[in-house]
């Protein structure tokens, strides 16, 4: 019986590999309108399995795992869309709405005004946004610098002048919100919890003293590894040592 199940099983995957991204995003949204959200999921996965992403692709996929009430897996997919398309407001509310499930209440430190502005400016737009920003911008540049050399019209000419500096500025802070765009996309260092318990120890030591709990749907961030470990830390500061194989990178 168990090789027969494992034949079926290697044939299913076979059987997905063979379409093209497009034909499976189609059997998942198709499945997925006949409730069938574990083959939704199971085609979305192929896709990623075949090396092909979209934040449209994890936000069906989060969908897909949400309406099996596996939360942490929707939270980890809705995230990852979010990193690809911060300003997806579909993704957003879901991921609110799927936070709503998970057991942990954690509080948030407070973080210093200018600091949160910073972080909601840079999410506003994908690294791909603030590059279309940036070249609009050196476009109007280059035609103000036209218009200050080449005008022999002095109010003509002082107002590109003005106009160059604000531009500059502008484009000052569209390269940095650029940079820090792309790095926040490119960088592991938040996870998911994925499974339903998991113990945070003292020391990346499993017969070291227990911290405290999590549960599954929970973000943490990941301030180092070790072997098998990462160290991580919550929103509330406290920090600790859990197993790679019970939280997922993000």
């Amino acid at each position: 019986m168990k090789k027969i199940f494992a034949i079926l099983t290697l044939l299913c995957s076979v059987s997905l590999f063979a379409q093209t991204p497009q034909e499976l995003m189609q059997k998942g949204n198709e499945a997925y309108g006949k409730s069938d959200f574990v083959g939704a999921a199971n085609a979305y996965n192929a896709i990623l399995n075949a090396g092909y992403s979209s934040a449209d692709l994890y936000y069906n996929l989060g969908n897909a795992y949400y309406r099996q009430e596996e939360y942490g897996l929707a939270i980890l997919n809705y995230e990852r869309a979010l990193r690809l398309k911060p300003n997806y407001r579909d993704a957003r509310q879901n991921l609110q709405l799927a936070n709503t499930k998970t057991e942990d209440e954690i509080s948030q430190l407070p973080e210093i005004f200018i600091v949160h502005w910073a972080r909601s400016l840079t999410s506003w737009l994908s690294p791909k946004g603030w590059r279309v920003v940036l070249l609009l911008l050196l476009a109007l540049m280059a035609g103000l610098v036209v218009v200050l050399f080449l005008s022999r019209d002095y109010v003509w000419r002082k107002r590109s002048l003005i106009a160059s500096i604000v531009v500059a500025l502008l484009l000052v802070i569209a390269l940095a919100c650029a940079i820090a765009s792309s790095v926040r996309a490119n960088r592991h260092n938040e996870a998911i919890v994925t499974t339903p318990m998991l113990v945070v120890k003292s020391s990346p030591e499993s017969g070291s003293v227990d911290k405290l709990i999590l549960h599954e749907g929970t973000k943490v961030g990941i301030d180092e590894s070790l072997g098998d470990w990462y160290k991580i830390h919550i929103a509330d500061g406290n920090t600790g040592w859990v197993s790679t194989d019970e939280v997922t990178v993000i």
